[in-house]
C-alpha cells in the first residue's frame, strides 16, 4: 500500500508550534481541564505511546493523563482528518468488559437503548442515566457475542461509571473487568482511514460496516475493531488487548507504523473535529443535570422500553416541553467560548457550552443550551463576546456540508 506522504509527521516542526487559531481553541480546551477534568498534579498517568508523544507533541493534562494536545497545529491536524486520515491515541478512555450469561440483562437495566435485541457485532451509542434521567455519561457499547460486551466510556468519567455499574449489583452471571490498563486504543479517522488501517489487520475492513465491531488481529495481536467515529468522519477504533504500559506487545510498533501512513493528531483536533460534527462532550455540553431531551439525544431511547435506571423520570419529562435544548450556532465574527451568553431579539436565550474556530467554515461555531421556541435552526441570535454582541444564526449540526465532508459523503457517492 502506498504511503500517504501528506499525512506523515514532520519531525522538523518545533514542539508546541501552533497558529493563532489554535491558541483560541487550546484555551477553550484548557478551560475544560480547569473545570474539574484534571488529575493529580504530580501523578499523571501515561499511555503506551507516551515516549512518542513526548518527542513530537505539545503535551497537556487531561483526565489525569499526560496527553498530546497537538503535534503540528490543531488546524493542520483537523484538516488532515477531513481530507485524508489521522490517528489519535485514545488509550485513556475507559474500557470495561462485561461477560456472562446475565451480561445482556444487566446492561439492559442500565441504559435506555435496547440491548438484547442488538445483534452480535453491533456497536451502539447510548447513555448512562441517573434516577432523575440526568446523563452520567455517554458511551459506545460493543456486542462481541451473545454473552460478552465491551463498554467504551469517557476518560474523565471512568471511575464514576464503574462505581455506577457496581452500585447496581451485577448478578453472578455478569462478570465485570476493567481492561483500561491492560489494553491500548487507537482511533484512525478520515476518508482514507480504511486504506491506512487495512494493511495491519487480518479482517476485511470493507465488510465492517458503520457502527459494527469485530474481533481481529493487529500485527498478530488479539484486538477488537469498531467503526464509529467521534470526528464526524468515517473511522475505526482499534483496541489492542494484552497491551499494558509495561508489556505493550505489538501496540507501539502498530502506532509507529501508523504514523507513516496517517497523521498523528492531538486532543485539540479531536475536540474541534467533534464540535464541527456537532457531537457533545460530557462535562461541557451534557452532564448529570442534562436529560436526553435537552441534549437532543432522545433518539437513543428505545420505544416501549421500561424498567431501567432513569426510565420513570423520562416518562415524566417526555410529556412536557424541554426547558432548553442543544443547538448549534454559527457567528460571523469572533470565537464563542464556554459560558458566553446567547441573545435572541433582545433577551438572553441561552449559553454557549463549547465553542471553537471551524477550519471548514472559517468562522466561530458553538454548541449551546438554548430556550425554545424561537431558537429553531435558522433563527437569528447574537453571542456576547467581550461585551459585544456578535450576530449569528442557529443550525442543526453538523456545521459542514455533509455532501462534501463527513462519513455521509461516502454514502452520497454511491
Amino acid at each position: 500500500m502506498s504511503v500517504l506522504k501528506s499525512s506523515t509527521v514532520d519531525t522538523t516542526v518545533p514542539r508546541g508550534r501552533y497558529d493563532t487559531r489554535s491558541v483560541v481553541h487550546d484555551r477553550h480546551l484548557g478551560e475544560y481541564l480547569l473545570n474539574g477534568h484534571r488529575g493529580g498534579l504530580n501523578m499523571l498517568r501515561t499511555t503506551q505511546f507516551h515516549e512518542y508523544h513526548s518527542a513530537h507533541a505539545k503535551l497537556t493534562e487531561f483526565a489525569g493523563y499526560e496527553m498530546p494536545l497537538w503535534y503540528t497545529t490543531t488546524t493542520d491536524e483537523h484538516m488532515a482528518v477531513r481530507n485524508a486520515s489521522g490517528i489519535f491515541d485514545v488509550s485513556h478512555m475507559g474500557r470495561f468488559l462485561i461477560d456472562g450469561e446475565a451480561a445482556a440483562s444487566f446492561i439492559e437495566r442500565l441504559v435506555p437503548t435496547q440491548v438484547k435485541k442488538q445483534p452480535t457485532g453491533k456497536a451502539f451509542y447510548t447513555l448512562l442515566l441517573n434516577n432523575q434521567a440526568g446523563i452520567i455519561d455517554d458511551l459506545v457499547i460493543l456486542r462481541l457475542d451473545e454473552t460478552q460486551f465491551m463498554l467504551v466510556v469517557n476518560a474523565a468519567n471512568a471511575a464514576v461509571d464503574m462505581e455506577h455499574l457496581r452500585g447496581h449489583d451485577p448478578p453472578e452471571g455478569a462478570q465485570m473487568s476493567d481492561l483500561t490498563d491492560s489494553s491500548a486504543m487507537v482511533a484512525v479517522q478520515g476518508p482514507s482511514a480504511q486504506q491506512a488501517l487495512q494493511q495491519f489487520t487480518d479482517i476485511d475492513l470493507g465488510q465492517l460496516k458503520r457502527f459494527r465491531c469485530s474481533r481481529a488481529s493487529i500485527l498478530g495481536q488479539r484486538s477488537i475493531i469498531s467503526r464509529t467515529g467521534y470526528t464526524g468522519e468515517d473511522g475505526f477504533e482499534v483496541i489492542m488487548l494484552d497491551a499494558s504500559n509495561d508489556s505493550p506487545g505489538k501496540a507501539v510498533e502498530f502506532w509507529m507504523r501508523l504514523t507513516q501512513v496517517s497523521k498523528p493528531c492531538g486532543l485539540g483536533a479531536r475536540d474541534s473535529l467533534r464540535l464541527e460534527a456537532g457531537l457533545p462532550l460530557h462535562g461541557l455540553d451534557i452532564d448529570q443535570r442534562t436529560d436526553p431531551f435537552q441534549a437532543d439525544l432522545a433518539w437513543v431511547i428505545s420505544s416501549g422500553k421500561t424498567d431501567y435506571v432513569g426510565s420513570k423520570a423520562l416518562g415524566t419529562l417526555q410529556v412536557k416541553p424541554a426547558e432548553t435544548i442543544r443547538r448549534g450556532v454559527v457567528i460571523d465574527q469572533g470565537i464563542p467560548r464556554h459560558g458566553f451568553n446567547v441573545l435572541g431579539n433582545s433577551d438572553e436565550v441561552g449559553t454557549v457550552t463549547s465553542g471553537t474556530f471551524s477550519p471548514i467554515l472559517r468562522k466561530g461555531i458553538a454548541l449551546c443550551k438554548l430556550k425554545p421556541p424561537g431558537t429553531e435552526p435558522g433563527a437569528a441570535v447574537r453571542v456576547v463576546i467581550r461585551g459585544s454582541a456578535q450576530g449569528g444564526h442557529t443550525v442543526k449540526p453538523p456545521f459542514y456540508d455533509d455532501r462534501i465532508y463527513g462519513w455521509k459523503r461516502q454514502e452520497n457517492s454511491k
